[in-house]
């Protein structure tokens, strides 16, 4: 496990936010956040439902990545609650361990603070410092214009497209897939 970044930055109303590493204790108000948060915007993969896993599968889930060099959830607290969180694993297999997918979540209250950048940018400098991972992954609507110029600011491409990937409120919605390599492309064998 990686050192606690405890970093803060300012919220939506000057108070700081602060990031960490979340530990299992975390897992009904990360699940609470899910739920409001599907609630809040079009873009997750999940509405007020929440995500469908359970306070147990959360814990779990923190457990892993505590435990790991391939993993990594951090949460974001303004105010007394998380507004804020991140999640990102690998593949457990040996010739899917260098790559894995994030998912990122931010409360409506703090959009337009930085604070999903700072999430990222979190991610890549773990990424980099720890030498297991080497891409980074990720699936984005279309229709997310700030989540994909985000995205393209700190380095990652569209490498494709997945059709009717998601329903929700009867309408198919397409997703790009993006991806940043952590070190240098290698010249890949032919």
């Amino acid at each position: 496990m990686v050192p606690d970044p405890a970093l803060t930055l300012p919220g939506p109303d000057g108070r700081p936010v602060r990031i960490r590493h979340a530990v299992e204790d975390d897992a009904p108000a990360l699940l609470a956040f899910y739920a409001e948060t599907g609630g809040e915007t079009p873009w997750l993969t999940f509405g007020a439902e929440g995500p469908g896993t359970t306070e147990a599968e959360q814990r779990a889930t923190i457990a892993r990545a505590r435990g790991s060099d391939s993993a990594i959830v951090l949460v974001a607290e303004w105010d007394g609650r998380i507004v804020g969180a991140l999640n990102f694993a690998t593949g457990t297999r040996a010739r899917l361990r260098h790559a894995g997918e994030f998912g990122i979540v931010i409360a409506r209250s703090c959009w337009r603070v930085g604070l999903g950048r700072r999430l990222l940018e979190l991610l890549l400098a773990w990424a980099r410092a720890g030498g297991v991972v080497r891409k980074i992954d990720l699936r984005v609507r279309p229709d997310n214009a700030r989540a994909i110029a985000l995205y393209e600011s700190l380095g990652f491409v569209t490498e494709g497209r997945l059709t009717r990937n998601t329903l929700a409120d009867g309408a198919f919605h397409d997703v790009l897939l993006m991806g940043l390599p952590i070190d240098p492309v290698e010249q890949e064998a032919s």
